[in-house]
């Protein structure tokens, strides 16, 4: 058997055996390995407005990395654009709030429901509506790929040769 055989078999076994990985167990390595993503605190400064919590916005993403225990960098930046696009969906559906409500001012005697359709119908001949919605979809969009990206890279790493049969007996040691 070559070196080269010997290799591709090793990193072929350690791949697999990365992939059965749950993650850190113990309550000290969990917490250690939910600060590897942002041991710098950039994507937060990135993302984070000034008038949101940065906290909130590492649970989400430490939520993320729980759940999809990126085993590499590579699938680390793959978790961490998806958590980027349920932060920034959040934030979209809040202006989408604010700017329903804030449409229209209440007619005396409209009930809530009357109250959001005006409201829905005044900001749908803005901009502003139409545009949130679109932004909507595509950082849905964008966290479908993202997954859709992370299932598929988990399921191309090639899963270690089937062992060398035994080999065969020889002809003493069969029964007669």
């Amino acid at each position: 058997m070559s070196s080269d055989m010997s290799s591709d078999r090793r990193i072929q076994s350690s791949r697999a055996n990365g992939r059965l990985s749950k993650g850190p167990v113990t309550a000290a390595g969990k917490q250690r390995s939910s600060q590897n993503a942002l041991c710098h605190g950039l994507l937060s400064r990135c993302l984070v407005l000034d008038t949101e919590s940065p906290e909130a916005f590492q649970e989400l993403l430490d939520f993320h990395i729980e759940r999809l225990q990126p085993a590499d960098g590579l699938e680390l930046g793959i978790v961490e654009e998806m958590a980027a696009s349920t932060w920034r969906l959040r934030r979209s559906w809040a202006v989408e709030t604010r700017t329903i409500d804030s449409a229209v001012d209440p007619l005396p005697g409209t009930d809530a429901i009357g109250r959001m359709t005006d409201g829905f119908n005044a900001g749908a001949g803005t901009a502003g509506l139409p545009l949130t919605h679109r932004y909507e979809t595509r950082l849905h969009m964008m966290f479908r790929r993202g997954l859709r990206n992370l299932l598929l890279l988990r399921s191309a790493i090639p899963l270690p040769a089937d062992p060398a049969p035994a080999p065969s007996p020889a002809a003493d040691d069969l029964p007669s």
